[in-house]
């Protein structure tokens, strides 16, 4: 039973991570160079403010939630395609947003 289950969720884990990146081809090839060159520096300089605030957190966090931050951040790390391409949604979405209040 339970290595059905096991089965089960890596199978469904695969089809996320599949979805998500045919998601992240679409959004990338839909939209304009620009708002993807902002997205790039969004995300590094989001990695820089992360690493800087890990550094000064982990100076000062008991050991166990600096255990739980770097299992947080490797998964992260392995399921990056999948938080690019969600922020990228975000950002698009919110470009439209913004777009369509400017415009009333």
């Amino acid at each position: 039973m339970k290595e059905q289950a096991v089965k089960k969720a890596a199978q469904v884990t695969g089809q996320i991570r599949e979805t998500a990146g045919h998601a992240a081809h679409l959004v990338k090839d839909r939209t304009p160079d620009p708002v993807l060159d902002q997205a790039v520096q969004a995300a590094a300089r989001l990695r820089e403010t992360t690493a800087r605030a890990g550094r000064l957190a982990s100076g000062k966090a008991p050991g166990p939630l600096v255990d739980r931050a770097g299992r947080a951040a490797a998964a992260a790390r392995a399921n990056r395609t999948e938080l690019l391409a969600l922020g990228a949604v975000v950002l698009v979405l919110a470009l439209i947003r913004r777009s369509r209040d400017h415009r009333h």
